[in-house]
């Protein structure tokens, strides 16, 4: 049966073959049937490659062992490799994703984009899902804009299929990538679309979800606005709803994690009776003992805050085995963190200390890891381009040996007569080669800006990740600093002037010091600073300095038109502000003005900033430089700008910045 369909697709082949091969037997008598030999192998390779690549396809389809669908992949992947089948390899690089998506979620991501041009090209049916998993591992990772981008495309691809159930996930999952982005707002309104067609859809555990995500996102809102009452009452009605129908639809999982929220909402209301109350119902959910750490922390803290110490102290022990035998590290740094406060509020400051000293090796050393991971990650990516630009150069390399081989055929076969049809062939495959080897030079050079595009998104969410360790390593043990102060201020009885000034002097030096960190994170979190952005921002440092000196008058003068089309580097636009800061300082200590000016003009390519006072002025040849000036110099020479001070006695104060 099989040589009868291969005679039936090869006789068209054969009828042009004739006449060449007639034409070339007074030459080659013997060619005829060589060429004949040869055409039947090739097409009965075809024909059996074929069969066992449908096979094996369905075959893998019906797998629901990982590792067994990894190396049934790879050898179909060999095979389609041998056969140069590419039409498949969409299927086999989506297979193998699914392999590793729970054991290695990088390398399912390396394959999920190799499959994405071939599945995009030959088999969108496989999109649907596609695209959502790799949304899934980019959250996991942490990286928002590609899980955002990935998500968008697959709701992009069900909508127009009107594939509904994959529309209603998808939409619901965007809500909670904003969620992760602290777009609280964006999660609620994605949210509520796919409550909408969860609801049409009569699909009660996707309705659960999208409550569960709504009764969030309001929690969070809650907490941002200084605990709002109504915003709180928000998240525990969609809370309790979730809770309410996930259970119903027996999906305990979900019901228990509800629960604990719920909990937390209450704790965070103070009405510790109630929370307790959904803390306890979501301990009782039977199982799911590796995520009970967290809730076993939570319950803690109400006995802690409700003055049960004994209890406390029983369920925090309990919270520390069961994140010690499931290695949920996360949730033993929280457990350590309340044990710290325990320790304190019993007035056990040895056992805070270790505990506190517990909490921060472990912060650190999680910290450590997810850097590690994401230089090992950065690495892999860097290799796989690496060799992906290799494969490229070889493909081009051979492409061009090809042409010259059949370049040297052409001269034969000219030799015996057929220069016109060879030559023709020739040609054509001149010209397809051609063709390929721009296509290959265009890819090389997408690829090349692709790989630039995502270094600096890397770099951007570096210094996102960084301006953000900052504020929450840094600025938290600072907090922490001031909050010790103020508790051995009040908590004993300091009846030494000298060390109540020298603690004062430290929370003040603290406080400051916060405020700096502030500004810095505001200039890490800009590519590029605006002349509005500094105008905002010395703005609400004059306002400040209103509060503490309400006779001076300050204004803020330009004459751009247009204050957000001027642009600095970050670093610049830092060095300004602070030179601002520290001539406003020095005016408002200092001087005795009535007046203070800052102005920003630009004269053809140069930007003038000046500092202007009424004040007493001083004598420049006789006034040393202090820390201020001299540290207002030296922001100017690190941005290649000129720095003039100019002052009189009694006549004020003129600092004038050049750049």
């Amino acid at each position: 049966m099989l040589l009868i369909n291969f005679h039936k697709r090869a006789s068209v082949c054969f009828v042009v073959l004739k006449g060449l091969s007639n034409l070339m037997l007074f030459l080659y008598p013997r060619m005829k049937s060589v060429l004949s030999f040869i055409l039947f192998l090739v097409f009965l390779n075809q024909q059996i490659t074929a069969q066992n690549l449908d096979v094996m396809i369905d075959d893998l389809s019906h797998e629901s062992n990982d590792s067994l669908i990894q190396v049934k992949a790879e050898n179909l992947l060999k095979l389609i490799n041998k056969n140069e089948d590419k039409s498949s390899l969409g299927i086999v690089y989506y297979y193998l994703a699914i392999a590793n998506d729970q054991t290695s979620p990088s390398k399912a991501l390396e394959f999920y984009k190799k499959a994405n041009p071939y599945l995009e090209t030959y088999h969108q049916e496989f999109i649907k899902d596609a695209y959502y998993r790799q949304a899934n591992i980019h959250t996991l990772f942490s990286e928002f804009p590609e899980a955002i981008k990935m998500a968008l495309k697959s709701l992009e691809y069900n909508q127009i299929q009107n594939n509904e159930a994959e529309v209603q996930r998808d939409m619901s999952y965007i809500g909670y990538i904003h969620d992760r982005m602290y777009e609280f707002k964006a999660s609620i309104t994605w949210n509520r679309k796919a409550l909408k067609l969860a609801k049409k859809l009569k699909d009660s555990m996707a309705i659960a979800l999208c409550y569960g995500r709504i009764g969030i996102a309001y929690d969070e809102l809650a907490e941002k606005d200084n605990f709002n009452k109504k915003l709180f009452d928000s998240a525990l009605y969609y809370n309790i709803k979730a809770a309410k129908l996930s259970e119903q639809s027996g999906n305990l999982g979900f019901a228990r994690t509800t629960y604990s929220n719920i909990g937390n909402s209450y704790s965070k209301l103070k009405d510790y009776k109630k929370a307790e109350e959904y803390t306890l119902k979501s301990l009782a959910v039977p199982g799911f003992e590796a995520l009970k750490g967290v809730t076993l922390v939570n319950l803690g803290k109400i006995y802690l805050e409700t003055g049960r110490y004994e209890a406390a102290k029983k369920i925090l022990d309990s919270a520390m085995r069961n994140t010690l035998t499931y290695g949920t590290r996360k949730y033993q740094l929280e457990a350590y963190y309340r044990m710290h406060e325990l320790d304190v509020k019993k007035g056990d400051y040895k056992n805070a200390l270790k505990n506190y000293i517990d909490y921060k090796s472990i912060e650190d050393s999680l910290l450590n890891e997810t850097k590690t991971k994401q230089i090992v990650e950065f690495r892999e990516q860097y290799k796989t381009a690496e060799k992906e630009r290799q494969i490229l150069m070889q493909r081009a390399e051979i492409a061009e040996k090809n042409l010259t081989i059949q370049k040297q055929n052409y001269e034969i076969y000219s030799a015996i007569g057929l220069a016109v049809i060879l030559g023709l062939i020739g040609f054509l495959f001149y010209k397809q080669q051609q063709l390929k080897n721009k296509q290959l030079k265009k890819e090389n050079e997408l690829k090349d800006a692709l790989i630039k595009i995502e270094t600096q998104n890397k770099l951007q969410e570096q210094r996102l990740r960084i301006s953000r360790d900052l504020h929450d390593n840094i600025g938290a043990q600072l907090t922490f600093i001031i909050s010790s102060i103020d508790n051995l201020k009040y908590g004993f009885k300091i009846d030494d002037d000298k060390l109540t000034q020298k603690l004062e002097r430290i929370s003040a030096f603290t406080t400051s010091t916060i405020y700096e960190l502030r500004d810095t994170i505001w200039a890490m979190n800009k590519a590029e600073i605006s002349l509005e952005d500094l105008h905002s921002r010395i703005s609400n440092f004059v306002e400040k300095a209103n509060l503490t000196s309400d006779s001076v008058h300050f204004k803020f003068l330009s004459n751009m038109s247009d204050m957000a089309q001027c642009k600095f580097s970050s670093v610049q636009g830092m060095n300004i502000y602070r030179i601002v800061q520290e001539g406003l300082n020095n005016a408002i200590k200092y001087s005795e003005a009535k007046h203070i000016t800052v102005t920003f003009n630009r004269e053809a390519d140069v930007n003038k900033m000046t500092i202007v006072d009424d004040g007493k002025g001083f004598d420049m040849v006789k006034v040393q430089s202090g820390n201020g000036l001299n540290n207002m110099q030296k922001r100017a020479a690190e941005m290649a700008a000129e720095i003039q001070i100019d002052s009189k006695k009694q006549e004020g104060t003129c600092i004038t910045l050049t750049f």
